[in-house]
């Protein structure tokens, strides 16, 4: 339910922006047990690794922007065993590719200093 609200709540925000709006999201499993500080350093770091400008961080999201006012997020759920990674922007086009960098830098991620594979404890 919170990735719904979440994604409602950043298509509002770029709706008022723009005249068409297009969002793109995705999720990826998170390994029982991993923690929100673990989710929050792989989202950060997949962010960067995507070439995304990171914005500040929520308790439980990492978030950054490209010009032409797109917005991403990886909003970290662990008790749910998710992440939700968004995109949004003036079209679905203008954030699809993203989106997937993203997904795939957050599941090979490297924040935590380990290898690659899902965040784990």
């Amino acid at each position: 339910m919170r990735h719904i609200v979440l994604g409602a709540a950043l298509a509002a925000g770029i709706a008022g922006q723009a005249a068409a709006t297009g969002i793109s999201m995705n999720n990826e499993a998170l390994q029982p047990g991993t923690t929100l500080g673990v989710c929050m350093a792989r989202a950060a770091a997949a962010i960067g690794q995507a070439g995304i400008r990171p914005l500040n961080p929520t308790t439980s999201a990492a978030w950054g922007e490209l010009d032409g006012g797109r917005i991403f997020t990886i909003y970290c759920l662990p008790q749910n065993n998710v992440a939700i990674i968004v995109g949004g922007g003036n079209r679905f086009e203008d954030v699809q590719n993203e989106v997937n960098r993203l997904r795939d830098a957050f599941r090979g991620g490297t924040g935590t200093g380990g290898g690659g594979g899902l965040p784990t404890k």
